[in-house]
């Protein structure tokens, strides 16, 4: 019996031990693509990714995207990192999770390591990567870490942060976030020149409305506040002064702030 428990048990093991014959060459696939950041040759990713590629891209809120999509990623870590290199990296067999046995896909844990091309600050982070494979090509991958972290991390050392305030009652909430939704309304101020991101939300307790903006520069947000007050032609402000608790006197924009940190 103990015998037979041993035999059945070196089979399992062995069967497990096996590596896929198509391995080996999967990786090189694999790796050449790494090799895509690590020396800026966007050909390179061209030249081993399909274009029937299901890529789960490390963008929150991204989730699967197209051969398209993820060739504009893989465009934009090229064109503003340099300095690229996937430190340590440990390439393992993937397996099918049905019989649990290796079937030619390809598993890599490492670092990346690299900096900005825009600040000259750099970046570290811990990544894990999947790549299936179909005729020589990646059909299907996935890339893990923290990508929103890393841009953070390599940004400029001082943000031009903008806070906006509208005092704005309950009753009047419903109707004023329905202007900002509005298609005049924050996606306008999101596309203006030199915004590069913002957040809004409503503070119940204070009636408060809050509208963070990051700009390049707090010049571009002056003539951006401008043409908002004085030459939009949706009136979009004018619209939404009667909505606020004490019209133009409970809007109040900060900016030429100072002494910015990130954590």
């Amino acid at each position: 019996m103990k015998k037979l428990l041993f035999i059945t048990l070196s089979l399992i093991v062995a069967g497990c031990s096996t590596t896929h014959p198509d391995y080996e060459a999967n990786k090189k696939l694999a790796q050449k693509w790494v090799e895509t950041f690590e020396t800026g040759n966007i050909e390179l990713w061209e030249e081993v990714v399909s274009k029937d590629v299901i890529d789960i891209s490390p963008m929150y809120g991204m989730g699967e995207i197209n051969y398209e999509a993820s060739k504009q990623i893989a465009e934009f870590y090229v064109n503003n990192y340099t300095d690229v290199k996937f430190n340590d990296p440990v390439w393992l067999p993937g397996i099918d999770t049905l019989t649990m046995k290796p079937d030619g896909s390809v598993r890599a844990y490492g670092v990346w390591t690299g900096t900005s091309k825009s600040t000259g600050r750099s970046f570290s982070l811990t990544s894990y990567h999947n790549f299936d494979f179909e005729d020589g090509k990646i059909v299907s991958t996935g890339e893990y870490f923290d990508a929103t972290g890393m841009i953070n991390a390599v940004g400029p050392a001082q943000r031009n942060v903008v806070v906006f305030t509208a005092k704005v009652s309950k009753k009047n909430i419903d109707k004023f976030q329905e202007l900002m939704d509005s298609d005049d309304g924050l996606v306008v101020t999101r596309n203006a020149d030199g915004c590069t991101h913002l957040e809004a939300f409503y503070n119940e307790e204070n009636q408060t409305y809050f509208i963070f903006e990051y700009w390049d520069s707090y010049e571009q947000y002056e003539t951006y506040l401008n043409w908002r007050f004085n030459e939009d032609p949706s009136g979009l402000v004018g619209k939404a002064v009667p909505l606020v608790t004490g019209g133009e006197n409970g809007m109040k924009a900060h900016f030429n702030n100072s002494n910015y940190k990130f954590f």
